[in-house]
């Protein structure tokens, strides 16, 4: 394996985000002092959901703090596998405009499913288990395997592929423990599950495949 340096000065874009990403969890440890401990372990164990869940569920500063930070750690992870040269900033903006307009476009309709068909309750802690999982994944996982890509300059499709398959493992295994935990409810409305999963849950992911395929 060889490894090559980049220019010094096309890192200063990748610092930036590092440190706007370092900046956002300061801020929410200053915010919420346990918060960002609590959240680090939420994906070994179900204790921080489980207190969440007991609350009256709204979005709160904390909440958003993680989600922009995993943006532009999930979004630096998808620009390293598709760009082969020096680092674009408009390249990246593109991707971040394009991450956060899918996942709040998904979110958002996911909700006013949940409110048509009266399950918003069971819905809201799907939507926010499901994001809290997606969220850590981008940020203690993808934002630190995409520096590592980055600076190494490792040109090795099988590392990409082996990092994609342990994201989705994890993503879906976290996914089937929150449905084993609420079944008795999912199995009530069985036929609207497997629709759902169909049409929010695979179809997108595979748009969005071929689409980073034919853009690559």
């Amino acid at each position: 394996m060889f490894l090559a340096l980049r220019p010094v000065q096309n890192h200063h874009w990748v610092i930036g985000i590092t440190l706007f990403i370092l900046i956002l969890l300061v801020v929410l440890k200053w915010n919420k002092d346990n918060y960002i401990v609590s959240f680090g372990s939420s994906l070994f164990n179900s204790s921080f959901y489980s207190r969440k869940f007991i609350e009256k569920r709204r979005i709160d500063l904390s909440e958003v703090l993680v989600f922009i930070a995993s943006l532009f750690g999930i979004s630096f992870f998808v620009f390293v596998i598709l760009s082969e040269g020096a680092f674009s900033s408009v390249v990246y903006l593109q991707i971040l405009f394009l991450a956060t307009f899918i996942l709040l476009s998904k979110y958002l309709i996911e909700k006013i499913i949940g409110d048509l068909f009266e399950l918003d309750q069971l819905v809201g802690r799907y939507l926010f288990y499901k994001q809290g999982v997606l969220s850590w994944l981008s940020l203690f996982f993808l934002f630190p395997a995409g520096l590592l890509l980055y600076f190494q300059n490792i040109d090795n499709s099988s590392v990409v592929y082996a990092i994609a398959g342990v994201l989705i493992s994890i993503y879906v295994y976290k996914l089937f423990s929150f449905i084993r935990l609420y079944q008795k409810h999912i199995l009530s409305y069985w036929f609207y599950f497997i629709l759902y999963l169909c049409a929010f849950e695979i179809a997108p992911y595979l748009i969005i495949l071929k689409f980073l395929k034919s853009i690559n």
